[in-house]
This record gives structure tokens, sequence and C-alpha cells, in this order.
């Protein structure tokens, strides 16, 4: 009776299952003991002869992978929680709002989990991505639910907490380097900042605050936790407090110019993810496809220009393509033109819009209920992306759902 009650509110209120984020969950006990792990290579360092400037590189690597991993998982787990305790009646379903932004912090723990394991065992060990990286975004929703407050208050606690086993490595005592002082006054900067926002928002926010305090006191504690997630990241590598990573911006000329539609040479297939054009050069409904999306394409110049951008950013290594946890090609978008999932390896920014690290995202091309009144769209979609048996054609009779 309980569950088919739960069932029934979470319908009504319009809440999902949150089976998918529960199973993201329980990866927490890995992301605990690894950052365990990493402070005991920290309490041992003095044995070893070590500070925070001579560590070896893979072990710097490691903690840095392994805090990342944490401040995600920590995040998700405390949303999760926040709106099974602010909403008990629905335990077990989440709001849209809530499942995506809990994806977005889930989605990115695997792969900060790996690189931390793969540097614990390669003393040569050189990460893949640029560091310092930002958090995923926020979902964009104002002002955000109240589960949401609680659960960033929580996590922000547990974060700030965790953050002072770093700082205590750090030490007190300035280094009498310059070089190695300009870190230790930044880091000390950085930290003093973060404590400072938490403290604020924990007196603001108090016990039982207003909508207007609510609103108030959401942006402070999430500057706080960003603070201290770039914070982590400094105290594993005190390099990178020197170092403030600036999205690349490509020019919409590569050095090789593609042909315009319509002109001899050019190859419609273009946006279709390489890997898989040929199996959809086979399929007649396909290439129907193809054919009228350029067709009904008013700028079909503009959605090239954006194409080769990517282009560039994929050819300098700024953008990948994206990948599960054995290494495999997570593939392309469902949707025609059918093109591949990105994910971001450095900050770029590509047709204006602004890609962080990890985040994956495809080129959304597409006419798809353009008879309904629908504009042609091409746009930088930025998504929790996964596997998924379901094909569209882009029917500009039938309303987009994506």
């Amino acid at each position: 009776m309980a569950d088919l009650l739960t069932r029934m509110v979470s319908r009504l209120q319009g809440e999902i299952p949150a089976d998918t984020l529960e199973s993201y969950r329980r990866a927490s006990s890995s992301v605990h003991d690894l950052l365990e792990e990493c402070e005991a290579i920290r309490r041992n360092a003095e044995l070893q002869g070590w500070t925070v400037w001579t560590m070896p590189r893979n072990k710097q690597a490691e903690i840095l992978c392994s805090w990342n991993a944490y401040v995600l998982q920590i995040l998700g787990n405390e949303f999760l929680d926040a709106d099974y305790r602010d909403d008990p009646w629905t335990q077990g379903f989440v709001p849209p709002i809530t499942a995506d932004q809990v994806l977005r912090f889930y989605t990115q723990v695997e792969g900060w989990l790996n690189r931390a394991h793969q540097a614990r065992v390669n003393p040569d060990y050189e990460l893949d991505v640029q560091v310092p990286v930002d958090l995923p975004q926020w979902s964009e929703v104002e002002p955000c639910p109240n589960s949401h407050l609680h659960g960033m208050l929580h996590a922000m606690r547990s974060i700030r907490d965790n953050a002072l086993v770093g700082m205590a490595f750090l030490g007190d005592t300035a280094p009498t380097d310059r070089k190695r002082l300009e870190q230790f006054n930044v880091i000390q900067q950085l930290y003093s900042s973060a404590m400072a926002k938490a403290r604020y928002a924990e007196d603001l926010h108090g016990t039982n605050p207003t909508q207007d305090v609510h609103e108030r006191v959401e942006p402070i504690i999430k500057e706080s936790i960003e603070t201290f997630y770039r914070l982590g990241q400094l105290l594993a590598m005190t390099e990178l407090s020197s170092r403030i990573p600036k999205p690349a911006i490509f020019p919409n000329r590569p050095p090789k110019k593609l042909r315009k539609p319509g002109t001899r040479g050019f190859d419609p297939w273009c946006l279709t993810d390489p890997h898989s054009v040929n199996a959809w050069k086979c399929d007649a409904e396909a290439c129907n496809a193809i054919q009228r999306m350029w067709e009904l394409d008013p700028d079909p110049v503009k959605t090239i220009d954006i194409f080769e951008e990517i282009q560039v950013a994929l050819s300098t290594g700024a953008i990948g393509y994206a990948k599960d946890v054995n290494g495999e090609r997570i593939g392309h978008f469902f949707c025609c033109p059918w093109g591949p999932v990105y994910e971001v390896l450095r900050p770029v920014v590509i047709a204006g819009t602004h890609l962080r690290v990890m985040e994956r995202f495809v080129f959304d091309v597409t006419a798809e209920g353009m008879n309904l009144g629908e504009k042609f769209r091409r746009e930088i979609m930025v998504a929790n992306f996964r596997r998924t048996n379901r094909t569209e054609y882009g029917d500009p009779n039938e309303p987009p759902d994506h």
C-alpha cells in the first residue's frame, strides 16, 4: 500500500523514478575509500620526505582526481537525501529538475575515479584533461527548489571539513622560495574566501529562511562550493594556483574549408558520426532525412561554420569523442543527422557556447516540427547522454521531443 501511495503521489507531482540515480549513488563507497587512501598518503608524506610541493606528480594527480570525484559524489548524494527528507511521501522519486542536476554531478564521477586509479599505479601518469576544472553547470531554475538549497548546504559543510585535511598538509609556515610563496598565498586567499562564504551562507540561512533569504543565500552557497572545489585541486597541485584556464575560442575558418551545400563535391553526411555513417547511407529513410534537412536549412553556411569550429576543436585536442567506462565511444545522437557525442577536454567556446571540462555535447541540427511552426534548430546541446535504441529522422511534420 505504501509503495502504491508513493507512486500515486509522485505521479501527481510530476516526479520520476530515481532508480538510475540510486545506481550512481552506490559508487559512494569506492569514492570515500579512495579519498581516505589519499588522506593516508598525506599523513605518511613526512616519512617519505614529501611536501605539498615535492610530492610525486602521479600522487598529486591521484589526490586531485580523488578530490573531484568526492565533491561530485557528495553533491549528488546530498541532493538526493535532501529531496527524500523534504518530501518523504515520494522517496525514491525526484522532480525532473533534481534528476537533471544530480546526473550532472554523478556522470563525471567515474571519469575522475578512473584517472585516480591510473595515477596510482603509473609513476609517469599525466592527466589528459586540463585542470583545474569547474563544477558542472547548475541546473537552470529560478529560484531553486528548497531541497536543492538544503542539499547544497549539507554538501558544503562536508566539503569544507574535508578541505581542512589538504590545508593541514599545506601547513602554516610560508615557504621562502618566491614561486612557492606566491602559490602559498593564493591558496591561503582562496581558502579564506571559501570559508568566509560558507560561514556567511550558514548565518544568513539560519533555521527557517524566508523565500527572500532563500534566493539571497543560494548563490553564496554555490560560490562557496565552487571555491572549495577549486581549492582542493590547488592543494593537490600547487602549481595550478598560477594557472587560470581560459576557454579557447576558435575562428570559423579552419585550415581546410568544407564545401558548401549546393556546390560540387559537398558531402551531405559531413555532420554524421564518421564511425556510423556507412550504416546510415544504407538506410533509405536516413538518406531522405539528410537530404530534407539540408533543403529546409535556412542558412546552411552557418551550419557548416559551426561544424568547422567543432572540427578545429577536435583536431587541436580541446574536445574528443565521448567514451564510456571501458574506453569505448558511446556513439552518436539518436536524431538526424546522427552526429557524434563529444566530451570537453579543455575549456572551449564553440558557436558562442562556453563548454566546461568533462561536459558532453552534440551539435543538434534538425528541421523537426518545422511544418508545425517550429524553427529550424542548430545548437550546441549539453546533456547527460546515454546509450539508447531510439532513432528519429527529424520529421518536419512531427513535434520535437528532445
